[in-house]
């Protein structure tokens, strides 16, 4: 009788689930199942089975990931709730999901997950910050840049070169001061995704006809005189 009751409450969502996370179907089926698991009406479904221990990680990620484009409270706070699972991957779904929603209110909960214990946690939430271009969010991803857990016995690790991204994203004014800082960076990659970022905020590129030197010169210049 419970497994029949179940089976009811999920009723569509069930299978509208197992259709958007089916990689052999075809688009068109998997987005019209994901937009009806989006749906508002779909709310409560899409999180009892979320929190179903029997749900696999492949198949939480595309209900987190529904409630993304989900614009109820409940959906919405249901996503806070599942960065703090014990589950790296249910964390990494919900921040993805969070940014999906385009809100700078949420920009303070993604970037709480920034010391994450999970670097790919913390990978996702400075993907998540640069996605949703909240400049408030700028410091918080310029310390990450800093934070030494971000490095392996004092060698830069990929996640930072994302931070220098993430602050690129964001492209504003205020990116400034924390990309001009970056082209001092010991990582060549991070200095490379901080003049790609300065272009994004000039709207022109220091590259054509200059050495890679000559490049990181110029954008010295123009950063310090700003």
């Amino acid at each position: 009788m419970l497994l029949l009751l179940a089976s009811l409450a999920w009723s569509g969502v069930a299978e509208d689930l197992l259709v958007a996370a089916d990689g052999n179907q075809p688009d068109s089926a998997r987005k019209a199942a994901f937009a009806r698991m989006s749906a508002e009406d779909a709310t409560g479904r899409v999180i009892a089975l979320a929190d179903d221990p029997q749900t696999t990680n492949d198949e939480r990620w595309v209900l987190l990931r529904s409630l993304g484009s989900n614009p109820t409270v409940e959906a919405r706070d249901a996503l806070v709730r599942y960065l703090g699972d014990k589950n790296a991957l249910t964390r990494m779904a919900a921040l993805q999901a969070l940014a999906d929603r385009k809100d700078p209110t949420l920009s303070g909960r993604i970037a709480a997950r920034l010391e994450d214990p999970a670097i790919l946690v913390r990978y996702a939430a400075i993907d998540a910050l640069g996605r949703l271009g909240d400049p408030a969010a700028l410091p918080d991803l310029a310390r990450a840049l800093e934070d030494p857990t971000n490095r392996y016995r004092g060698t830069s690790l990929w996640v930072r070169r994302k931070a220098a991204e993430a602050i690129g994203a964001i492209g504003t004014d205020a990116a400034v001061p924390h990309l001009a800082k970056a082209l001092d960076d010991d990582d060549p990659e991070v200095v490379v995704a901080a003049m790609r970022g300065l272009e994004r905020v000039a709207g022109f590129s220091y590259s054509e006809g200059r050495t890679s030197a000559e490049e990181l010169a110029a954008w010295r210049r123009w950063a310090g005189g700003r």
